[in-house]
């Protein structure tokens, strides 16, 4: 049993562990511009900002970042480090979850976890991105460390607590869902493996099955308060996100409509998940499989090559050298590596966030990896074998190196680059922030449309719901992200036209561009001569790559718009 002052000593590096994932996610937070997705969550939380009215879309996935955004941009303003702030906030205390495994893990091990966790390149960069990947895993991952809590120290309390944070992975993003069918996998082969070696200890594998099953048959009966505290825990949260807005408050003056109010945010919410994400759903999953798992083990080796090695390392020293493999261990490697198979079976997107999912896992035995390398340095030591001891530190050095000169790299040198082994399609390649900043002086100060965008590609032809994605993404809405993020929230009003001269009729308004007073013009470069010659001299033009690759845009504006300058 480690002693107090160890234990003490590894909770100072745990706690050192998540300042440093502070300090990496929070510089420079709201630098980078916003990638398309994460945009039109953004615009829909403006939305439900303004008009207080919010249903659950499977399509821009769970409620947390929206209620919880939504209450951010009320306190502090809506810019892209507010935006980003949550998850930034979770991706910074997912180091703690080593701590909630130290009855599991030794304390180099527990210690290797946290600063794995705090450093890994994947992690930092989408822990600096508004997308619930790096909460569901966050989320997941402490409820499971707080069951194991609760086995180890035998306290219900726990296990309440795990409820509720699974239930808040659960408002993060459907894959909520995975995380649970990969924990009962991994469970599943860990028994397997009893059953398979139960005759190497002169047991019969039915007895042992036996045994397991009464063991487990026990528990719940011992446990089943602790487990019915877990289970409201979870409901609670679910019902409080998921339910409709402004329903919900309104439940609360009319007690009569709870019932409705609790269906909408747990049956309506599962058809609504259902419709989408499932079997049948509307979401399209038709894509070459072999693909995206290319896709996503070049990001691992890029992006996390010395923990892939360092994970191999240390599963296969557990399941095979040591004299009794501990089940946390082997779990976590059944895990990953279900993670990395499944994943690109049943993402609609070649995203590299999907990567999270196994890098977290992966971490486990990557931990005990680095606690076999810190074993055989102490062992060269004490033999007095300083090519051992060096050999040891390169190899730690390595592991460092290579996660801080990647994270350099990918978050902060050149976050939002094509060459950026995490950057995906939707990210904007160019730096388009000293235009935005226009357009956000220039909203307030005009009067009528403040951005007309031009051509086919931008032109929405039919209105759509205000606070309906679905809706917008039947238009050419979504071909305009990620800039309604930043029209919005600047209050910019804004139209489209497929006219250059001849104006269209728009209701009682007549929209070309040539007619157009809007300070602000967006079009495809394509179009860019076009364009120029029906704009006064007043126009001038900046180019811009409004995704990774290959869509290049031009923003005109006038450059004698009051807001144009920047004031002094």
């Amino acid at each position: 049993m480690p002693s107090f002052g160890r234990r003490r000593t590894t909770a100072l590096a745990v706690a050192l562990a998540v300042l440093a994932a502070l300090a990496l996610r929070f510089v420079a937070l709201g630098d980078r511009i916003f990638h398309w997705d994460e945009a039109r969550v953004g615009y829909w939380v403006l939305q439900y900002a303004a008009t207080g009215e919010w249903a659950y879309r499977a399509i821009v996935h769970g409620p947390f970042l929206f209620h919880v955004n939504e209450w951010l941009f009320s306190v502090l303003g809506t810019n892209d480090a507010v935006a980003r702030a949550p998850v930034a906030v979770v991706g910074a205390l997912l180091p703690v979850t080593a701590w909630l495994f130290r009855t599991r893990l030794d304390d180099v091990e527990v210690t290797a976890l946290a600063a794995l966790l705090a450093l890994n390149p994947v992690l930092v960069y989408y822990s600096r991105f508004m997308r619930s990947d790096v909460l569901v895993a966050a989320f997941s991952v402490a409820a499971l460390g707080l069951a194991v809590r609760a086995l180890d120290t035998r306290r219900g309390g726990y296990l309440v607590a795990a409820g509720a944070m699974l239930g808040l992975a659960f408002t993060t993003k459907e894959n909520a869902l995975v995380y649970v069918a990969m924990f009962v996998g991994a469970s599943a082969l860990l028994l397997d493996e009893q059953l398979f070696t139960a005759r190497k200890r002169d047991e019969s594998w039915e007895r042992v099955l036996h045994e397991n099953l009464q063991r487990v048959g026990s528990g719940l009966l011992a446990w089943r308060r602790a487990i019915a505290g877990g289970a409201l825990a979870f409901l609670v949260m679910v019902v409080v996100f998921y339910a409709p807005r402004p329903e919900f408050y309104a439940a609360f003056t009319n007690p009569t409509q709870l019932p409705g109010v609790i269906a909408a945010g747990t049956a309506g919410a599962w058809a609504e998940f259902w419709s989408t994400w499932g079997v049948s759903g509307s979401a399209s999953r038709q894509h070459s499989y072999v693909a995206f798992l290319a896709d996503a083990l070049r990001t691992l080796g890029a992006a996390s090559l010395m923990l892939v090695a360092a994970a191999v390392v240390g599963f296969l020293a557990e399941r095979y050298v040591a004299d009794e493999p501990r089940d946390l261990v082997l779990f976590a490697g059944y895990w990953a590596v279900a993670s990395v198979v499944v994943y690109p079976a049943i993402t609609d997107i070649s995203g590299h966030w999907s990567v999270v999912h196994a890098v977290v896992p992966l971490a486990i035995p990557a931990a005990v990896g680095v606690r076999v390398v810190v074993d055989r340095g102490r062992s060269a030591y004490r033999s007095d074998d300083r090519i051992g001891v060096a050999l040891a530190a390169l190899v730690l050095l390595a592991v460092a190196g290579q996660m801080g000169a990647v994270t350099a790299e990918t978050s902060y040198l050149m976050p939002q680059d094509e060459d950026n082994v995490l950057v995906q399609y939707g990210q904007p390649g160019s730096d388009m922030r000293a235009t935005l900043d226009r357009i956000e002086r220039i909203a307030p100060e005009n009067e009528g449309t403040d951005v007309l965008y031009y051509g086919s590609h931008f032109h929405v032809a039919s209105e759509y719901g205000v606070v309906d994605p679905v809706s917008a993404a039947e238009t050419n809405w979504s071909n305009r992200l990620p800039l309604p993020w930043y029209t919005e929230r600047a209050g910019a009003v804004t139209d489209s036209t497929t006219r250059l001269s001849k104006p269209t009729v728009a209701g009682n308004k007549t929209v070309s561009v040539k007619t157009t007073d809007a300070p602000v013009v967006v079009t495809q470069a394509k179009h860019y001569q076009d364009v120029r010659e029906r704009l006064g001299p007043e126009y001038e033009g900046w180019t811009y790559e409004l995704t990774a690759t290959n869509t290049i845009i031009v923003v005109f504006v006038d450059t004698g718009t009051p807001g144009f300058a920047e004031p002094e």
